[in-house]
């Protein structure tokens, strides 16, 4: 399980700086096993439309009881996307080992503004013509 917070309800900047960038760099770093960005914004596409059904259920836990199914699901879709040789095998564990830490309405808040950096520093990550 992944740790979120530094205490209570306050969020470790880290999961949108050093971690994201990191993570970032290690889906484009690798010419062998490079995550395409089609797919990065494919799989941030299904989490960000996740959180608008999240949010316009009304934004609280028992709307979110209603999407932590489909949020699970994230990981069969990466595994068959990684069978595929879609995705590479970095990014299926960095995606799984965020589901698996998603079980609340405010972990999943933070997962999203996680993926999002991501996304954010895969820009200066990705070679120069992935993301037009």
């Amino acid at each position: 399980m992944l740790k979120y917070y530094l205490k209570d309800d306050i969020i470790d900047p880290a999961w949108v700086d050093a971690h994201a960038e990191a993570a970032a760099r290690s889906f484009f770093t690798d010419n062998k096993s490079r995550l395409a960005a089609s797919q990065l914004r494919k799989f941030y596409g299904d989490v960000k439309a996740l959180e608008r059904q999240w949010r316009n259920g009304g934004g609280d836990e028992a709307a979110f009881a209603e999407v932590l199914p489909l949020v699970k699901l994230l990981k069969a879709k990466s595994s068959y996307a990684c069978k595929r040789n879609v995705v590479p095998e970095n990014f299926r564990k960095w995606l799984c080992d965020h589901v698996d830490s998603v079980n609340s309405a405010r972990d999943f808040r933070v997962f999203v503004l996680h993926f999002e950096a991501v996304v954010g520093f895969s820009y200066g990550c990705a070679p120069d013509k992935s993301f037009n």
